[in-house]
Protein backbone atom coordinates (compact mmCIF):
# COMPACT_ATOMS: atom_id res chain seq x y z
CA UNK A 1 0.00 0.00 0.00
CA UNK A 2 1.05 3.94 -0.75
CA UNK A 3 -0.19 7.13 -1.35
CA UNK A 4 -1.03 8.39 -4.86
CA UNK A 5 -1.53 12.43 -5.70
CA UNK A 6 -2.22 14.39 -8.50
CA UNK A 7 -2.60 17.42 -10.62
CA UNK A 8 -3.59 17.71 -13.63
CA UNK A 9 -4.72 21.10 -15.29
CA UNK A 10 -3.10 24.53 -16.74
CA UNK A 11 -2.37 25.69 -13.84
CA UNK A 12 0.03 23.17 -11.98
CA UNK A 13 0.99 23.96 -8.22
CA UNK A 14 4.85 24.35 -7.68
CA UNK A 15 7.06 21.91 -8.01
CA UNK A 16 7.80 22.27 -4.74
CA UNK A 17 4.25 22.68 -3.36
CA UNK A 18 3.50 19.16 -5.09
CA UNK A 19 6.35 17.09 -3.04
CA UNK A 20 5.28 19.00 0.21
CA UNK A 21 1.53 17.42 0.01
CA UNK A 22 2.73 14.35 -1.30
CA UNK A 23 4.82 14.07 1.55
CA UNK A 24 1.99 14.74 4.13
CA UNK A 25 1.24 10.78 3.29
CA UNK A 26 4.69 9.46 4.19
CA UNK A 27 3.35 7.05 6.97
CA UNK A 28 1.34 6.17 3.79
CA UNK A 29 4.79 5.09 1.95
CA UNK A 30 7.47 5.14 4.47
CA UNK A 31 10.07 3.18 1.72
CA UNK A 32 10.43 5.59 -1.39
CA UNK A 33 9.01 8.50 -2.64
CA UNK A 34 8.86 9.65 -6.93
CA UNK A 35 7.21 12.70 -9.26
CA UNK A 36 6.11 12.95 -12.55
CA UNK A 37 6.13 16.64 -13.03
CA UNK A 38 5.42 18.30 -16.65
CA UNK A 39 4.38 22.11 -16.72
CA UNK A 40 4.31 21.17 -20.85
CA UNK A 41 1.84 18.68 -20.49
CA UNK A 42 0.24 19.77 -17.73
CA UNK A 43 0.55 16.89 -14.92
CA UNK A 44 1.83 16.29 -11.64
CA UNK A 45 2.09 12.75 -10.63
CA UNK A 46 2.96 11.92 -7.17
CA UNK A 47 3.80 8.57 -5.17
CA UNK A 48 4.81 7.40 -1.57
CA UNK A 49 5.58 3.46 -1.27
CA UNK A 50 5.76 0.99 1.43
CA UNK A 51 7.60 -2.03 -0.63
CA UNK A 52 5.83 -5.70 -0.06
CA UNK A 53 6.05 -7.02 -3.25
CA UNK A 54 9.30 -6.95 -5.30
CA UNK A 55 11.12 -4.89 -2.53
CA UNK A 56 13.69 -3.47 -5.29
CA UNK A 57 14.32 -0.13 -7.39
CA UNK A 58 12.10 -1.76 -9.82
CA UNK A 59 8.87 -0.62 -7.65
CA UNK A 60 9.35 2.79 -7.70
CA UNK A 61 6.42 5.08 -8.87
CA UNK A 62 5.18 6.83 -10.64
CA UNK A 63 6.22 3.87 -12.56
CA UNK A 64 6.82 4.84 -17.15
CA UNK A 65 6.18 2.18 -19.33
CA UNK A 66 9.19 1.21 -21.51
CA UNK A 67 7.92 3.21 -25.13
CA UNK A 68 7.01 6.28 -22.27
CA UNK A 69 4.15 6.63 -23.69
CA UNK A 70 2.39 5.83 -19.95
CA UNK A 71 2.74 7.11 -16.36
CA UNK A 72 0.93 5.10 -13.44
CA UNK A 73 0.69 5.71 -10.08
CA UNK A 74 -0.98 2.68 -8.23
CA UNK A 75 -2.04 2.14 -4.39
CA UNK A 76 -2.79 -1.15 -3.22
CA UNK A 77 -2.15 -4.88 -4.44
CA UNK A 78 -3.47 -6.82 -7.58
CA UNK A 79 -3.62 -10.22 -6.02
CA UNK A 80 -3.60 -12.17 -8.90
CA UNK A 81 -1.15 -10.18 -10.64
CA UNK A 82 0.94 -13.91 -11.51
CA UNK A 83 -1.93 -15.56 -13.35
CA UNK A 84 -2.17 -12.33 -15.56
CA UNK A 85 1.25 -11.95 -15.82
CA UNK A 86 1.03 -15.65 -17.38
CA UNK A 87 -1.92 -14.68 -19.67
CA UNK A 88 0.05 -11.72 -21.19
CA UNK A 89 2.95 -13.02 -21.98
CA UNK A 90 3.78 -12.83 -25.60
CA UNK A 91 1.56 -9.44 -25.31
CA UNK A 92 3.90 -7.35 -23.54
CA UNK A 93 7.66 -7.32 -22.74
CA UNK A 94 7.88 -7.22 -18.81
CA UNK A 95 10.77 -6.13 -17.04
CA UNK A 96 10.40 -6.28 -13.58
CA UNK A 97 8.24 -8.72 -11.06
CA UNK A 98 6.31 -6.17 -9.71
CA UNK A 99 2.51 -6.39 -9.61
CA UNK A 100 3.10 -2.30 -10.84
CA UNK A 101 4.14 -3.41 -14.24
CA UNK A 102 0.96 -6.04 -14.58
CA UNK A 103 -1.11 -3.65 -13.84
CA UNK A 104 0.01 -1.18 -16.30
CA UNK A 105 0.44 -3.91 -18.97
CA UNK A 106 -3.32 -5.05 -18.22
CA UNK A 107 -4.32 -1.67 -19.27
CA UNK A 108 -2.21 -2.01 -22.86
CA UNK A 109 -3.38 -5.17 -23.67
CA UNK A 110 -6.94 -4.70 -22.80
CA UNK A 111 -8.05 -0.82 -22.20
CA UNK A 112 -10.38 0.05 -19.58
CA UNK A 113 -11.57 -3.96 -19.43
CA UNK A 114 -8.41 -4.74 -18.06
CA UNK A 115 -10.73 -3.89 -14.35
CA UNK A 116 -13.30 -6.80 -14.77
CA UNK A 117 -9.68 -8.97 -14.65
CA UNK A 118 -8.11 -7.72 -11.51
CA UNK A 119 -8.75 -9.02 -8.24
CA UNK A 120 -7.30 -6.69 -5.69
CA UNK A 121 -7.59 -3.77 -3.85
CA UNK A 122 -6.93 -0.78 -5.44
CA UNK A 123 -6.66 2.97 -6.09
CA UNK A 124 -4.63 4.36 -9.26
CA UNK A 125 -4.51 6.73 -11.54
CA UNK A 126 -2.53 5.98 -15.43
CA UNK A 127 -1.66 9.15 -17.74
CA UNK A 128 -1.81 8.52 -21.24
CA UNK A 129 0.91 11.22 -22.65
CA UNK A 130 -0.95 10.33 -26.34
CA UNK A 131 -4.39 10.79 -25.79
CA UNK A 132 -3.52 13.69 -22.99
CA UNK A 133 -6.15 11.51 -20.30
CA UNK A 134 -5.84 10.36 -17.07
CA UNK A 135 -7.61 7.12 -16.75
CA UNK A 136 -8.25 6.30 -12.81
CA UNK A 137 -10.43 3.34 -10.65
CA UNK A 138 -10.96 2.28 -7.51
CA UNK A 139 -11.30 -1.23 -6.48
CA UNK A 140 -15.21 -2.87 -6.36
CA UNK A 141 -15.28 -2.98 -2.84
CA UNK A 142 -13.75 0.52 -1.85
CA UNK A 143 -10.91 -0.61 -0.08
CA UNK A 144 -8.54 1.86 -0.98
CA UNK A 145 -9.32 5.80 -1.11
CA UNK A 146 -9.12 7.72 -3.66
CA UNK A 147 -10.44 11.63 -3.05
CA UNK A 148 -10.58 14.12 -5.63
CA UNK A 149 -11.76 17.52 -6.51
CA UNK A 150 -11.81 20.34 -8.78
CA UNK A 151 -11.55 23.98 -9.77
CA UNK A 152 -11.07 25.99 -12.66
CA UNK A 153 -10.46 23.24 -14.95
CA UNK A 154 -7.60 21.68 -12.91
CA UNK A 155 -8.30 18.14 -11.62
CA UNK A 156 -6.93 16.92 -8.21
CA UNK A 157 -6.53 13.99 -6.59
CA UNK A 158 -5.11 11.71 -3.31
CA UNK A 159 -4.96 8.79 -1.19
CA UNK A 160 -5.82 11.19 1.53
CA UNK A 161 -8.05 14.60 1.87
CA UNK A 162 -5.16 16.01 3.87
CA UNK A 163 -3.27 15.78 0.46
CA UNK A 164 -5.70 17.68 -1.10
CA UNK A 165 -6.05 20.52 1.47
CA UNK A 166 -1.52 21.12 1.46
CA UNK A 167 -2.74 21.44 -2.53
CA UNK A 168 -5.13 24.26 -2.00
CA UNK A 169 -8.51 22.62 -1.70
CA UNK A 170 -11.36 24.47 0.00
CA UNK A 171 -11.88 23.78 3.55
CA UNK A 172 -15.32 24.72 3.44
CA UNK A 173 -17.88 22.22 5.86
CA UNK A 174 -20.67 20.42 3.79
CA UNK A 175 -23.82 21.05 5.55
CA UNK A 176 -25.51 18.61 3.99
CA UNK A 177 -23.35 15.67 4.58
CA UNK A 178 -23.19 16.81 8.38
CA UNK A 179 -27.13 16.82 8.48
CA UNK A 180 -26.80 13.23 7.07
CA UNK A 181 -24.62 12.53 10.32
CA UNK A 182 -26.53 14.42 12.65
CA UNK A 183 -29.91 13.60 11.45
CA UNK A 184 -29.57 9.81 10.72
CA UNK A 185 -26.49 8.92 11.42
CA UNK A 186 -25.23 8.75 7.54
CA UNK A 187 -21.77 9.09 6.20
CA UNK A 188 -19.41 7.64 3.52
CA UNK A 189 -22.85 6.61 2.13
CA UNK A 190 -22.53 8.61 -0.70
CA UNK A 191 -19.17 10.47 -3.48
CA UNK A 192 -19.56 13.12 -0.93
CA UNK A 193 -17.33 14.10 2.10
CA UNK A 194 -17.67 16.41 4.94
CA UNK A 195 -15.62 19.09 2.65
CA UNK A 196 -17.91 20.41 0.67
CA UNK A 197 -17.06 19.92 -3.05
CA UNK A 198 -14.29 17.05 -2.37
CA UNK A 199 -15.70 13.88 -3.62
CA UNK A 200 -14.41 10.36 -2.86
CA UNK A 201 -14.51 8.00 -5.93
CA UNK A 202 -17.04 5.06 -5.02
CA UNK A 203 -15.91 1.48 -4.95
CA UNK A 204 -16.39 -0.25 -8.48
CA UNK A 205 -16.20 3.02 -10.03
CA UNK A 206 -13.83 4.23 -12.91
CA UNK A 207 -13.06 8.41 -13.33
CA UNK A 208 -11.31 9.33 -16.93
CA UNK A 209 -9.90 13.15 -16.84
CA UNK A 210 -9.63 14.35 -20.05
CA UNK A 211 -9.74 18.26 -21.41
CA UNK A 212 -10.62 19.49 -18.50
CA UNK A 213 -13.48 16.68 -18.28
CA UNK A 214 -14.33 14.36 -15.90
CA UNK A 215 -16.64 11.60 -16.25
CA UNK A 216 -16.80 8.61 -14.07
CA UNK A 217 -18.31 4.55 -14.90
CA UNK A 218 -19.56 1.84 -12.63
CA UNK A 219 -17.53 -1.73 -13.88
CA UNK A 220 -18.71 -3.43 -11.11
CA UNK A 221 -22.11 -2.94 -8.92
CA UNK A 222 -23.13 -5.99 -6.69
CA UNK A 223 -26.69 -5.72 -6.84
CA UNK A 224 -25.83 -7.03 -10.89
CA UNK A 225 -23.49 -9.26 -10.35
CA UNK A 226 -24.20 -12.44 -11.36
CA UNK A 227 -24.67 -15.70 -8.98
CA UNK A 228 -22.05 -18.03 -8.46
CA UNK A 229 -24.13 -20.74 -7.09
CA UNK A 230 -26.37 -21.27 -10.58
CA UNK A 231 -26.85 -24.76 -10.38
CA UNK A 232 -25.01 -25.94 -7.33
CA UNK A 233 -26.51 -28.76 -5.07
CA UNK A 234 -25.62 -28.30 -1.49
CA UNK A 235 -22.34 -30.52 -1.63
CA UNK A 236 -21.46 -27.76 -4.12
CA UNK A 237 -22.11 -25.18 -2.57
CA UNK A 238 -20.26 -26.29 0.74
CA UNK A 239 -17.42 -27.04 -1.72
CA UNK A 240 -17.21 -24.25 -3.87
CA UNK A 241 -17.59 -21.96 -0.35
CA UNK A 242 -14.04 -23.61 0.94
CA UNK A 243 -12.48 -23.58 -2.20
CA UNK A 244 -13.28 -19.80 -3.21
CA UNK A 245 -11.89 -19.13 0.88
CA UNK A 246 -8.98 -21.41 1.02
CA UNK A 247 -7.86 -19.14 -2.63
CA UNK A 248 -8.82 -15.48 -1.26
CA UNK A 249 -6.51 -16.43 1.84
CA UNK A 250 -4.14 -17.97 0.14
CA UNK A 251 -3.25 -15.13 -2.68
CA UNK A 252 -3.18 -12.68 -0.20
CA UNK A 253 -0.13 -14.23 1.52
CA UNK A 254 1.77 -13.09 -1.74
CA UNK A 255 4.38 -10.61 -0.37
CA UNK A 256 7.89 -9.97 0.55
CA UNK A 257 7.32 -8.94 3.79
CA UNK A 258 6.30 -10.34 6.84
CA UNK A 259 2.44 -11.33 7.09
CA UNK A 260 0.35 -11.78 10.41
CA UNK A 261 -3.19 -11.48 11.21
CA UNK A 262 -5.71 -9.18 13.66
CA UNK A 263 -6.58 -11.91 16.13
CA UNK A 264 -10.16 -11.80 17.79
CA UNK A 265 -12.13 -14.17 19.62
CA UNK A 266 -14.82 -14.52 16.76
CA UNK A 267 -15.35 -17.29 13.92
CA UNK A 268 -14.58 -14.93 11.19
CA UNK A 269 -10.37 -14.10 12.32
CA UNK A 270 -10.08 -17.43 13.83
CA UNK A 271 -11.14 -19.06 10.38
CA UNK A 272 -8.14 -17.00 8.65
CA UNK A 273 -5.64 -18.64 11.44
CA UNK A 274 -6.89 -22.02 10.40
CA UNK A 275 -6.17 -21.96 6.63
CA UNK A 276 -3.32 -19.71 7.00
CA UNK A 277 -1.84 -23.11 8.92
CA UNK A 278 -2.79 -25.42 6.11
CA UNK A 279 -1.73 -22.53 3.06
CA UNK A 280 1.54 -22.33 5.01
CA UNK A 281 2.07 -25.31 7.24
CA UNK A 282 3.48 -22.75 9.93
CA UNK A 283 2.08 -20.49 12.46
CA UNK A 284 2.92 -17.20 12.18
CA UNK A 285 2.33 -14.02 14.27
CA UNK A 286 -0.54 -13.03 15.57
CA UNK A 287 -2.18 -9.56 17.29
CA UNK A 288 -4.82 -9.19 19.77
CA UNK A 289 -6.46 -6.34 22.03
CA UNK A 290 -7.54 -6.80 25.87
CA UNK A 291 -9.14 -4.68 27.84
CA UNK A 292 -8.94 -3.91 31.53
CA UNK A 293 -12.82 -5.32 32.63
CA UNK A 294 -14.02 -8.77 31.81
CA UNK A 295 -16.64 -8.09 30.60
CA UNK A 296 -15.30 -7.36 27.12
CA UNK A 297 -11.35 -8.75 27.05
CA UNK A 298 -11.50 -11.73 25.39
CA UNK A 299 -7.78 -12.56 25.84
CA UNK A 300 -8.38 -15.72 28.57
CA UNK A 301 -10.90 -17.43 25.40
CA UNK A 302 -8.04 -17.22 22.76
CA UNK A 303 -5.38 -18.43 24.82
CA UNK A 304 -7.88 -21.20 25.90
CA UNK A 305 -7.92 -22.51 22.14
CA UNK A 306 -4.62 -21.46 21.20
CA UNK A 307 -1.90 -23.85 20.88
CA UNK A 308 1.38 -23.58 22.66
CA UNK A 309 2.73 -22.88 19.49
CA UNK A 310 0.58 -20.33 18.74
CA UNK A 311 0.69 -18.74 22.20
CA UNK A 312 4.93 -17.77 21.19
CA UNK A 313 3.50 -15.69 18.15
CA UNK A 314 0.80 -14.04 19.64
CA UNK A 315 1.17 -10.77 20.73
CA UNK A 316 -1.36 -8.89 22.74
CA UNK A 317 -1.49 -4.53 23.79
CA UNK A 318 -3.90 -3.70 26.95
CA UNK A 319 -5.97 -1.13 26.19
CA UNK A 320 -5.80 2.30 28.73
CA UNK A 321 -9.47 3.62 29.00
CA UNK A 322 -8.31 7.02 30.69
CA UNK A 323 -6.01 8.16 27.64
CA UNK A 324 -8.41 6.85 25.17
CA UNK A 325 -10.56 10.07 24.73
CA UNK A 326 -7.21 12.00 24.85
CA UNK A 327 -6.25 10.30 21.81
CA UNK A 328 -9.33 11.63 19.71
CA UNK A 329 -7.55 14.04 18.79
CA UNK A 330 -4.64 12.79 17.10
CA UNK A 331 -7.32 10.45 15.52
CA UNK A 332 -9.12 13.26 13.92
CA UNK A 333 -6.37 13.91 12.05
CA UNK A 334 -5.30 11.20 11.13
CA UNK A 335 -8.81 9.94 9.59
CA UNK A 336 -9.77 13.83 8.23
CA UNK A 337 -13.25 13.38 8.80
CA UNK A 338 -15.82 12.08 11.61
CA UNK A 339 -15.03 8.40 12.27
CA UNK A 340 -16.73 5.86 14.48
CA UNK A 341 -15.94 6.36 17.95
CA UNK A 342 -13.66 4.42 20.70
CA UNK A 343 -13.44 1.42 18.73
CA UNK A 344 -11.48 3.19 15.88
CA UNK A 345 -9.17 4.70 18.29
CA UNK A 346 -8.58 1.84 20.05
CA UNK A 347 -7.97 -0.27 16.80
CA UNK A 348 -4.66 2.07 16.38
CA UNK A 349 -3.06 0.52 19.22
CA UNK A 350 -3.50 -3.05 17.31
CA UNK A 351 -1.69 -1.47 14.46
CA UNK A 352 1.00 -0.31 16.51
CA UNK A 353 1.32 -3.75 17.95
CA UNK A 354 2.06 -4.45 14.80
CA UNK A 355 4.41 -2.54 13.71
CA UNK A 356 6.34 -3.26 16.89
CA UNK A 357 6.90 -6.35 15.83
CA UNK A 358 7.50 -5.38 12.54
CA UNK A 359 5.00 -7.12 10.93
CA UNK A 360 3.90 -4.89 7.49
CA UNK A 361 0.91 -6.76 6.35
CA UNK A 362 -1.98 -7.83 8.20
CA UNK A 363 -5.46 -10.24 7.24
CA UNK A 364 -8.52 -9.29 9.08
CA UNK A 365 -11.84 -10.83 9.20
CA UNK A 366 -13.56 -7.57 7.97
CA UNK A 367 -16.89 -8.04 5.78
CA UNK A 368 -18.19 -11.59 6.60
CA UNK A 369 -21.23 -10.29 9.16
CA UNK A 370 -22.61 -8.34 6.03
CA UNK A 371 -22.03 -11.43 3.48
CA UNK A 372 -23.42 -14.09 5.67
CA UNK A 373 -25.83 -12.01 8.01
CA UNK A 374 -24.19 -12.49 10.98
CA UNK A 375 -25.37 -8.86 12.93
CA UNK A 376 -28.40 -9.58 15.28
CA UNK A 377 -30.43 -6.39 13.68
CA UNK A 378 -30.89 -8.77 10.25
CA UNK A 379 -33.32 -11.14 12.22
CA UNK A 380 -35.76 -8.45 11.91
CA UNK A 381 -35.52 -8.14 7.81
CA UNK A 382 -35.67 -12.04 8.05
CA UNK A 383 -39.12 -12.34 10.38
CA UNK A 384 -39.75 -9.52 7.71
CA UNK A 385 -39.79 -11.64 4.85
CA UNK A 386 -41.32 -14.74 6.83
CA UNK A 387 -44.04 -12.73 7.27
CA UNK A 388 -44.85 -10.94 4.16
CA UNK A 389 -44.34 -7.51 4.87
CA UNK A 390 -44.50 -5.48 1.20
CA UNK A 391 -41.24 -4.76 -0.20
CA UNK A 392 -40.14 -1.10 -1.99
CA UNK A 393 -37.44 -0.43 -4.40
CA UNK A 394 -36.38 1.89 -2.21
CA UNK A 395 -36.10 3.51 1.33
CA UNK A 396 -35.54 7.04 2.78
CA UNK A 397 -33.37 6.76 5.29
CA UNK A 398 -34.62 5.93 8.59
CA UNK A 399 -33.11 6.19 12.04
CA UNK A 400 -30.39 4.36 11.82
CA UNK A 401 -30.55 1.62 14.75
CA UNK A 402 -27.40 -0.16 16.75
CA UNK A 403 -26.68 -3.65 16.80
CA UNK A 404 -28.91 -3.87 20.00
CA UNK A 405 -31.59 -2.10 17.97
CA UNK A 406 -32.21 0.95 20.18
CA UNK A 407 -32.27 4.06 18.32
CA UNK A 408 -29.07 6.20 18.11
CA UNK A 409 -30.33 9.19 16.76
CA UNK A 410 -32.24 11.61 19.28
CA UNK A 411 -33.44 14.83 17.05
CA UNK A 412 -35.01 16.98 19.60
CA UNK A 413 -30.59 17.80 20.62
CA UNK A 414 -30.26 19.46 16.92
CA UNK A 415 -31.31 22.57 16.52
CA UNK A 416 -34.77 22.83 14.77
CA UNK A 417 -33.58 25.65 12.46
CA UNK A 418 -31.09 23.60 10.95
CA UNK A 419 -33.22 20.64 10.18
CA UNK A 420 -35.93 22.80 8.94
CA UNK A 421 -32.89 24.38 6.48
CA UNK A 422 -32.31 20.59 5.30
CA UNK A 423 -35.13 18.77 3.55
CA UNK A 424 -33.09 16.45 1.21
CA UNK A 425 -33.56 12.90 0.98
CA UNK A 426 -30.75 10.12 1.48
CA UNK A 427 -32.86 7.47 -0.60
CA UNK A 428 -31.14 4.07 -0.47
CA UNK A 429 -31.47 1.93 -3.54
CA UNK A 430 -33.24 -1.36 -2.45
CA UNK A 431 -32.70 -3.61 -5.99
CA UNK A 432 -33.75 -7.09 -4.04
CA UNK A 433 -37.17 -9.01 -3.38
CA UNK A 434 -36.37 -10.02 0.09
CA UNK A 435 -35.78 -7.19 3.08
CA UNK A 436 -33.02 -9.28 4.48
CA UNK A 437 -30.84 -9.10 1.18
CA UNK A 438 -31.76 -5.30 0.84
CA UNK A 439 -30.52 -5.15 4.06
CA UNK A 440 -27.34 -6.90 3.60
CA UNK A 441 -27.07 -4.48 -0.15
CA UNK A 442 -27.63 -1.41 1.96
CA UNK A 443 -24.45 -2.73 4.83
CA UNK A 444 -22.44 -3.23 1.68
CA UNK A 445 -23.01 -0.29 -0.42
CA UNK A 446 -24.13 2.54 1.33
CA UNK A 447 -23.32 2.27 5.29
CA UNK A 448 -21.01 0.31 7.52
CA UNK A 449 -18.96 -1.42 5.08
CA UNK A 450 -17.95 2.19 3.59
CA UNK A 451 -17.32 4.35 6.54
CA UNK A 452 -15.47 0.95 8.27
CA UNK A 453 -13.05 0.75 5.47
CA UNK A 454 -11.97 4.50 5.44
CA UNK A 455 -11.88 4.06 8.97
CA UNK A 456 -9.38 1.19 8.77
CA UNK A 457 -7.61 2.17 5.58
CA UNK A 458 -6.45 5.13 7.46
CA UNK A 459 -5.42 3.84 10.37
CA UNK A 460 -3.48 0.99 9.54
CA UNK A 461 -1.42 3.21 7.07
CA UNK A 462 -1.18 5.78 9.69
CA UNK A 463 1.17 3.35 11.02
CA UNK A 464 2.50 1.78 7.81
CA UNK A 465 0.29 -1.52 8.22
CA UNK A 466 -1.04 -2.75 5.24
CA UNK A 467 -4.99 -4.63 5.94
CA UNK A 468 -5.44 -7.35 3.49
CA UNK A 469 -9.03 -8.92 3.44
CA UNK A 470 -9.89 -11.87 2.35
CA UNK A 471 -13.47 -11.97 2.85
CA UNK A 472 -13.64 -9.44 0.57
CA UNK A 473 -12.48 -11.03 -2.44
CA UNK A 474 -15.01 -9.94 -4.89
CA UNK A 475 -15.19 -13.83 -6.44
CA UNK A 476 -16.35 -14.54 -2.08
CA UNK A 477 -18.70 -11.60 -1.77
CA UNK A 478 -20.72 -12.10 -4.96
CA UNK A 479 -20.83 -16.00 -4.15
CA UNK A 480 -21.84 -15.56 -0.89
CA UNK A 481 -24.40 -12.52 -1.05
CA UNK A 482 -26.17 -14.77 -3.44
CA UNK A 483 -26.79 -17.47 -2.02
CA UNK A 484 -30.63 -18.83 -0.55
CA UNK A 485 -31.33 -17.29 3.20
CA UNK A 486 -31.26 -20.90 4.87
CA UNK A 487 -27.12 -20.54 4.24
CA UNK A 488 -27.68 -17.37 6.20
CA UNK A 489 -29.63 -17.36 8.91
CA UNK A 490 -32.47 -19.46 10.61
CA UNK A 491 -34.13 -19.68 13.46
CA UNK A 492 -31.26 -19.96 15.75
CA UNK A 493 -28.20 -19.42 14.20
CA UNK A 494 -26.50 -16.51 11.85
CA UNK A 495 -23.66 -17.01 9.35
CA UNK A 496 -25.12 -20.32 8.62
CA UNK A 497 -23.04 -21.87 6.48
CA UNK A 498 -19.70 -20.21 7.88
CA UNK A 499 -20.61 -22.13 11.00
CA UNK A 500 -20.91 -25.78 9.56
CA UNK A 501 -18.53 -25.75 7.07
CA UNK A 502 -15.82 -24.56 10.30
CA UNK A 503 -17.34 -26.50 12.16
CA UNK A 504 -14.99 -29.37 10.34
CA UNK A 505 -12.34 -27.95 11.70
CA UNK A 506 -12.69 -25.55 14.67
CA UNK A 507 -13.23 -26.62 18.11
CA UNK A 508 -16.82 -26.18 19.45
CA UNK A 509 -15.91 -23.27 21.61
CA UNK A 510 -14.56 -21.19 18.86
CA UNK A 511 -17.56 -22.28 16.33
CA UNK A 512 -19.94 -21.91 18.79
CA UNK A 513 -19.59 -18.80 21.24
CA UNK A 514 -20.91 -15.20 20.12
CA UNK A 515 -18.10 -12.87 20.26
CA UNK A 516 -17.66 -10.79 23.27
CA UNK A 517 -19.75 -7.20 22.09
CA UNK A 518 -17.27 -4.13 22.40
CA UNK A 519 -19.52 -1.61 21.61
CA UNK A 520 -21.32 -0.70 24.40
CA UNK A 521 -17.68 -0.21 26.22
CA UNK A 522 -17.86 4.00 24.79
CA UNK A 523 -21.14 4.73 26.78
CA UNK A 524 -19.57 2.96 29.79
CA UNK A 525 -15.81 4.58 29.16
CA UNK A 526 -17.21 8.05 29.20
CA UNK A 527 -19.35 7.89 32.35
CA UNK A 528 -16.56 6.57 34.26
CA UNK A 529 -12.95 8.10 32.98
CA UNK A 530 -14.21 10.99 30.72
CA UNK A 531 -17.34 13.08 32.28
CA UNK A 532 -15.13 15.93 32.78
CA UNK A 533 -13.57 16.24 29.19
CA UNK A 534 -16.77 15.66 27.85
CA UNK A 535 -18.40 18.69 29.90
CA UNK A 536 -15.43 20.72 29.39
CA UNK A 537 -15.94 20.39 24.94
CA UNK A 538 -20.19 20.69 25.66
CA UNK A 539 -19.38 24.21 27.65
CA UNK A 540 -16.25 25.21 25.20
CA UNK A 541 -17.13 28.91 23.93
CA UNK A 542 -16.22 26.99 19.86
CA UNK A 543 -19.03 24.09 20.53
CA UNK A 544 -21.72 26.69 22.00
CA UNK A 545 -21.19 28.73 18.89
CA UNK A 546 -22.14 26.04 16.62
CA UNK A 547 -25.56 26.35 15.50
CA UNK A 548 -26.24 22.50 14.88
CA UNK A 549 -27.53 21.83 18.15
CA UNK A 550 -30.04 22.62 20.76
CA UNK A 551 -27.52 23.62 23.53
CA UNK A 552 -30.14 23.12 26.71
CA UNK A 553 -32.06 19.75 25.19
CA UNK A 554 -28.15 18.63 24.70
CA UNK A 555 -27.27 19.22 28.45
CA UNK A 556 -30.15 17.80 29.67
CA UNK A 557 -29.76 14.83 27.71
CA UNK A 558 -25.72 14.78 28.73
CA UNK A 559 -26.85 15.18 32.36
CA UNK A 560 -29.09 11.61 32.18
CA UNK A 561 -26.69 10.08 30.37
CA UNK A 562 -24.11 10.75 33.20
CA UNK A 563 -26.78 10.16 35.96
CA UNK A 564 -27.34 6.65 34.49
CA UNK A 565 -29.97 6.98 32.48
CA UNK A 566 -29.88 5.35 28.61
CA UNK A 567 -27.06 3.09 26.91
CA UNK A 568 -26.71 5.00 23.81
CA UNK A 569 -23.49 7.60 23.83
CA UNK A 570 -23.60 8.42 19.78
CA UNK A 571 -25.12 11.87 20.09
CA UNK A 572 -22.37 12.65 22.44
CA UNK A 573 -19.39 11.17 20.79
CA UNK A 574 -21.21 13.14 17.43
CA UNK A 575 -20.67 16.63 19.59
CA UNK A 576 -16.69 15.01 20.84
CA UNK A 577 -16.02 13.88 17.34
CA UNK A 578 -17.58 16.90 15.33
CA UNK A 579 -16.15 19.64 17.20
CA UNK A 580 -12.95 18.26 16.82
CA UNK A 581 -13.03 18.19 13.42
CA UNK A 582 -14.04 21.64 13.25
CA UNK A 583 -11.22 22.70 15.50
CA UNK A 584 -8.56 21.49 13.17
CA UNK A 585 -9.90 21.63 10.11
CA UNK A 586 -12.39 24.89 9.64
CA UNK A 587 -11.94 27.07 12.47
Amino acid sequence: MCAIIGVLGEKLPSEGQFKKARDIMTHRGPDDAGIYYSLEEGVALGHRRLSIIDLSRDGHQPFISADGRFVLTYNGEIYNYLELKEELRGKYNFKTKTDIEVLLAAYVVWGEKCLERFNGMFAFALWDKKERKLFSARDRLGVKPFFYFSRKGVFYFSSEIKGLLALGAPRIPNEDIIFDYLSRGFYDHTEETFFKGIRSLRGGTALVWQRGAVRTKTFWDLAKAKPRHDGLDDKGIRGTFKEILADAIKIRFRSDVPVGINLSSGLDSNSLVYYSRKILNKDIATFSMRYPSEKYDEGGLIGGYLSEAQKKKWHTVTIKPRSVLNEAVSMNEIQDQPFGGMPTIVYAHLNKLAHKHKTTVLLEGQGMDELLAGYEYYRAEYEKDASGVPLFSHISAQKPLSQDLSVLIDTEVLNQKFLKRHTREVRLAFPFKSHLVNAQYRDIVYTKLPRVLRFNDHVSMAYGRELRLPYLDYRFVEFCFFLPVRYKINLTSQKVLMREVMGECLPDVVRARQKKAFGGVQGEWLRKYHKRAVYGLLRSASFKKREYWNHLALMRKADAFFAGEGENSFFLWQCINLELWFRKFID
